[in-house]
């Protein structure tokens, strides 16, 4: 990438609102071949009841915020619908793998399974470095315009990871110029893919970045097109971890 260069009962709504199913292989390997200290983000994507309008989830996931402000090792949490598909979730970013796994049982996949009679998408994604682009830390905001979108694009032959990591890091002064970016999550993937999760004040913001020529010189770069996902992301909420330091930019320099 160029900056690398350089519906039902308010009580099953509330439990389940950001909560996802996954084969049962999901649940006893979640981040399966990640150190359990490795930062980690998950998205989470689960069916909207045809019968449950947008508003009215946003609202449920309202019902939430205190659940997850307790949660230890939660980094930040951002709501979500993907605009691909209507899907509810969230994108987390959790402190380490540790953490994730912590909240994300096997007893709470069941309990989820039964309560929502639906499978969903989980990924679990490795953080190589997250980048705050708001000095103390994104706000909460349970109102907000926000977006997100998810970049993956195959890590070319030869690049290690430890090269990775290096470009990520010479890319973050780029990544804090970028007119309303808030955050991003500087990932890698377990199918061989490098990218990152974007976190946008706005979709103006988003679409002033991810241009044509964006995907031209992504192309040119690396040799292969880079795949996109967009999400509308109504609540931003900064977890018990927010604060942590481990996190760019969060403290000003």
């Amino acid at each position: 990438m160029a900056g690398f260069r350089s519906f039902i009962t308010a009580a099953t709504v509330a439990t389940a609102v950001s909560a996802f199913t996954a084969p049962a292989m999901a649940e006893q390997n979640l981040g399966v071949g990640l150190s359990g200290n490795s930062p980690v983000a998950v998205v989470v994507k689960v069916p909207t009841p045809w019968y449950a309008p947008k508003f009215f989830v946003t609202s449920k996931m309202r019902d939430t915020i205190p659940q997850y402000q307790a949660i230890a090792g939660l980094n930040f949490k951002a709501f979500s619908f993907a605009k691909s598909d209507g899907y509810y979730g969230g994108i987390y970013l959790w402190k380490d793998l540790d953490a994730a796994r912590a909240w994300f049982t096997p007893q709470w996949f069941e309990r989820v399974k039964q309560e929502r009679g639906a499978s969903a998408n989980v990924r679990v994604l490795e953080v190589v470095l997250a980048l705050d682009n708001t000095p103390g830390g994104t706000p909460a905001n349970p109102n907000s315009s926000a977006v997100a979108t998810i970049v993956e694009i195959p890590i070319p032959a030869g690049v290690s990871k430890e090269r990775m990591a290096q470009g990520f890091a010479a890319a973050v002064p780029g990544f804090q110029k970028v007119p309303g970016l808030l955050r991003k999550y500087f990932i890698t993937t377990a199918d061989g893919k490098f990218g990152g999760i974007y976190i946008w004040k706005n979709e103006a913001s988003a679409n002033a970045w991810f241009t044509p020529a964006w995907r031209d010189r992504v192309l040119k770069e690396y040799g292969q097109p880079a795949s996109l996902e967009w999400f509308d992301t109504p609540i931003l909420l900064p977890g018990q971890d927010a604060g942590g330091t481990w996190v760019k930019g969060i403290n000003p320099s």
